[in-house]
């Protein structure tokens, strides 16, 4: 009987590694890098999502342009994570996505593959409660690197910029007894050096004779705002991201990995767990590219299928 129940357990937790958005100390709310939630003691969450993101309009530097040779460009992933709740003030995620890219017009042909692993670590050193609500500040690092061999050198088919990154957040969370919450975070993202498969380029007004481009970092904040109660979730979320450095996309060329890539995005989201169903539940988010440099109008749609099994702890 002993091992029937660990065997189980153990079926349980490898399961819930396959999914994606992860709950908060056993309740709807998914977790990830960005958001103000923490999981509980002994907690293994995750979930499984499905992104759906395209465009037709693009921003050539600030000229905003139609994308007569492609058409629409999409880009499609299927993303695994998992996270487990250390304690109540540490908690380590990860996320893995398999990525694939279409145009619909045009001859250039779409790439797919694993894009990359990005591991990280959830701090919250600071953890007050009142009489009216709760306030949560957070620290989260983590680490990203590519899983395969695909390159950056191919805009906008690429699957990815193939660099590593270093990252860093600092996250203020507040939610009133009543259920509303509101949720700052910024970040600082530092990017490695890549390598293309070519000796020379050029990209903001210079001619570079070597392989190696230099990355420019990148800021990142966004803010959440919505109503949360023990079976649903309500929110919107804004999001900006400014790459600090990089040139524009030349007249009438291809994308370069190095480009400034800036965008403000605006978005909702709704989550449910719908009762009787211990431990599962799913979300549905969207949201669409107000403005932006060198990057797609595009806008985007995700559907996730939520899981979370207790470890240990209460």
């Amino acid at each position: 009987m002993k091992n029937t129940v660990k065997i189980k357990t153990i079926f349980s937790f490898l399961f819930s590694l396959l999914f994606l958005t992860f709950f908060s100390n056993g309740s709807l709310r998914a977790q990830t890098f960005t958001d103000g939630q923490m999981m509980g003691r002994g907690l293994f969450c995750g979930g499984l999502s499905y992104t759906y993101d395209s465009w037709k309009n693009y921003w050539e530097g600030s000229l905003k342009r139609e994308n007569l040779n492609l058409g629409t460009v999409s880009n499609q992933n299927i993303t695994v994570m998992g996270a487990l709740g250390i304690n109540k003030k540490i908690n380590v995620m990860f996320m893995l996505p398999y990525v694939w890219t279409k145009a619909s017009a045009g001859t250039l042909a779409g790439m797919s593959g694993i894009q990359d692993l990005s591991i990280g670590v959830k701090y919250r050193p600071i953890d007050l409660k009142s009489e009216i609500g709760r306030f949560n500040f957070m620290v989260v690092g983590a680490f990203s690197a590519p899983l395969s061999g695909y390159t950056a050198d191919f805009l906008p088919m690429s699957i990815g910029l193939e660099a590593k990154t270093l990252q860093g957040r600092l996250i203020a969370h507040y939610r009133f007894k009543n259920g509303i919450f509101a949720t700052a975070q910024g970040g600082y993202v530092w990017r490695s050096n890549i390598l293309l498969d070519r000796t020379s380029y050029y990209t903001d007004g210079q001619q570079f004779r070597t392989n190696e481009v230099q990355m420019p970092h990148v800021a990142h904040f966004t803010a959440r705002a919505g109503y949360m109660q023990e079976r649903m979730i309500l929110e919107a979320f804004f999001e900006q991201m400014n790459t600090l450095g990089g040139g524009d996309i030349r007249r009438n060329d291809m994308p370069f990995a190095s480009n400034m890539m800036n965008f403000s995005r605006l978005g909702m989201m709704a989550t449910y767990r719908p009762k009787g169903y211990k431990g599962f539940g799913f979300s549905l988010s969207g949201s669409t590219v107000l403005s932006g440099k060198n990057v797609g109008q595009s806008t985007s749609v995700t559907a996730t299928l939520l899981y979370i099994i207790r470890g240990w702890g209460e």
